[in-house]
């Protein structure tokens, strides 16, 4: 059984959806959140798009979970100044998910898309 976030719980989450009022980040375990435009900053927010941005990272503090749901609200402006700067653990990643045997089977299909492409990127 996975564990899930508690309540005073400080996470880190992906930003994956950000709408005019709300956010929604991602964590560990597949777990989302709610950060709503209210706890976001001690400041008026104007905009949560122009605060939020799709992809970042942010540090937020557990503020409610609903057992029944799995429903999760979180919080940027509740967070210490020492939550703020201890650094995250992460779960680490099981070793037999870090093997080459994934890339081994790849490998093949990776290189020959590069040849279908002839090496080309758009890289500038």
């Amino acid at each position: 059984m996975m564990k899930h976030a508690m309540v005073g719980d400080v996470l880190e989450g992906t930003a994956v959806k950000v709408y005019p009022r709300y956010a929604i980040l991602l964590f560990d375990h597949h777990e989302t959140g709610l950060l709503h435009i209210s706890e976001v900053s001690r400041n008026f927010v104007h905009s949560l798009p122009d605060m939020i941005k799709i992809g970042n990272l942010y540090k937020v503090k557990v503020i409610a979970y609903d057992e029944a749901t799995g429903a999760m609200r979180v919080s940027l402006k509740r967070l210490t100044t020492a939550e703020r700067n201890r650094s995250i653990s992460h779960e680490p990643v099981p070793s037999e998910e870090c093997s080459a045997v994934a890339l081994k089977a790849h490998l093949p299909s990776w290189i020959k898309e590069e040849n279908l492409q002839g090496g080309k990127h758009d890289d500038h």
